[in-house]
């Protein structure tokens, strides 16, 4: 496995045990939306800044459309008081737009490159647009409810932030 994969394995397996994390919160009353909203945006940032800096040999920008996407929303979150279930949909959804935005470059940029990866990666976007509608969709419930739905979501999305690299290996050793 090279560098660049082995890295992306460890980012994708970091943001699923964050996840996991998230999913725990509710057994122990933690249930300040707005406050997990921004520390996700926040881990995000930090997670994909540190996975651009690692791998900015690579050219590989993916790790930065991340941190500045999730840097621009966690701001937006700061600059936004209400915590109303639509407006933590609204958040949500525009970062998982922002960042489909950069899983369709990746996606194009496999096709461009006549990679097999780029129909994962249209796979890859297809889950992670549909898991993140559905999250928005299922905000509209309590405190409990969102945390566990924001957490199954960023579960999806660790899950598939490490079969990428995994893919590639398969693929490349094929």
């Amino acid at each position: 496995m090279k560098q660049k994969q082995l890295v992306d394995l460890i980012v994708g397996l970091v943001l699923a045990l964050y996840a996991a994390v998230i999913l725990v919160l509710p057994t122990f009353n933690v249930t300040n939306m707005r406050v997990i909203l921004l520390t996700t945006f926040l881990f995000y940032t930090i997670v994909n800044t540190i996975r651009f800096i690692i791998l900015r040999e690579t050219k590989d920008f993916e790790g930065l459309h991340y941190a500045i996407t999730s840097l621009g929303v966690m701001v937006a979150t700061l600059t936004i008081k209400s915590s109303t279930p639509y407006t933590v949909a609204l958040l949500l959804f525009s970062w998982i737009a922002l960042n489909s935005l950069a899983k369709l470059k990746k996606a194009d940029y496999y096709h461009d490159r006549r990679d097999r990866m780029w129909k994962f990666g249209l796979l890859d976007l297809s889950i992670f647009l549909l898991a993140g509608i559905l999250a928005c969709i299922n905000l509209a419930y309590s405190g409990d409810i969102q945390i566990i739905v924001l957490g199954f979501f960023l579960l999806v999305n660790g899950i598939l932030e490490i079969f990428d690299p995994i893919l590639k290996s398969l693929i490349a050793h094929s």
